[in-house]
């Protein structure tokens, strides 16, 4: 993951999105498969979060309501005030804007590492939820289906 394009740039935008706007300075930085913390709800409630490369998250954007990406990394990196952060690094999913013959759900592909319209590498706080909404990979058509019908019951 350290290989992306620019990835010592996004990192850089990702410190400034959580108020650290200096030059980095240090290269320390840990990976991990998973990642556990709580977070507070803007209720008030807390939630236990787990992250795992592979998941599934959603993450609203500015300019667009929710999107999706799957977890590539989960990296902590030492900031210039000596604290270490959290960070993931992730490949979003793109729609395609076509929908399953039988399932009748859309149609999605992973956007390829070479994509540089978007950025990868995001403070772990970007995430809105884990798992949320389910994709199916279909290796006949090399994409992935939205499983809309999955559902949590109440």
């Amino acid at each position: 993951m350290k290989n992306l394009p620019n990835f010592k740039s996004e990192l850089l935008l990702s410190f400034m999105d959580i108020g650290q706007k200096s030059a980095l300075i240090y290269s320390q930085m840990s990976w991990y498969e998973l990642a556990t913390y709580t977070m507070e709800e803007s209720d008030g409630v807390f939630s236990k979060v787990h992250l795992h490369i592979g998941d599934v998250v959603t993450i609203h954007e500015e300019d667009s309501d929710e999107c999706y990406a799957i977890i590539k990394g989960i990296f902590k990196y030492k900031g210039n005030d000596d604290k270490y952060y959290a960070f993931i690094t992730i490949d979003w999913f793109d729609n395609i804007n076509r929908i399953h013959n039988v399932l009748k759900c859309p149609l999605f592909r992973i956007q390829t590492s070479q994509d540089i319209r978007c950025r990868r590498i995001f403070s772990i706080s970007i995430i809105d939820y884990v798992q949320k909404v389910h994709f199916v990979y279909d290796t006949k058509i090399d994409l992935w289906i939205k499983n809309n019908y999955y559902f949590t019951a109440i």
